[in-house]
């Protein structure tokens, strides 16, 4: 029960921090957006590539998870390795961090298309998932070799 305790703040830092490191990126995209059409650029009608590309979505998710990466690696650290908490308290964190965090989204983006609500939960936890699992086993490797 002491572990759990512990993560709800590590939970709350986390989807603070991963919400902002999202909306940012998707103001760039947005921004990106808008400097595609200012240029003349507009995909055809259900090209999903031309729209990614409009987006620039690539660049902006790898940029994401970069973000997440690196705070998850010194969080993870900091907040969890020397907390002495458990694989299941990192995998715990990582799902209430990407389904919270999803909701959240989709409150957000609730008056928009279905669509849009997916790309964007979809955008939001595949990519955090991912980011935070690297950051956790690179964290716990470096924390290994320095102990």
């Amino acid at each position: 029960m002491a572990h759990i305790l512990s993560l709800i703040p590590l939970v709350g830092i986390g989807i603070v921090v991963s919400l902002l490191v999202f909306l940012y990126f998707e103001k760039r995209a947005i921004t990106a957006k808008r400097q595609h059409e200012h240029d003349g650029f507009v995909p055809k009608e259900g090209n999903l590539a031309e729209s990614f590309a409009r987006y620039e979505t690539q660049n902006n998710v790898v940029a994401y998870m970069g973000g997440v990466f690196i705070f998850t690696l010194f969080f993870s650290y900091t907040g969890f390795f020397t907390q002495g908490l458990t694989l299941a308290d990192v995998f715990l964190y990582i799902f209430l961090t990407a389904f919270l965090g999803s909701i959240i989204i989709l409150v957000i983006k609730f008056k928009r298309s279905i669509l849009v609500k997916v790309f964007a939960t979809f955008l939001y936890g595949a990519p955090l998932i991912t980011a935070s699992a690297f950051g956790f086993i690179v964290s716990y490797l470096f924390y290994s070799l320095l102990s």
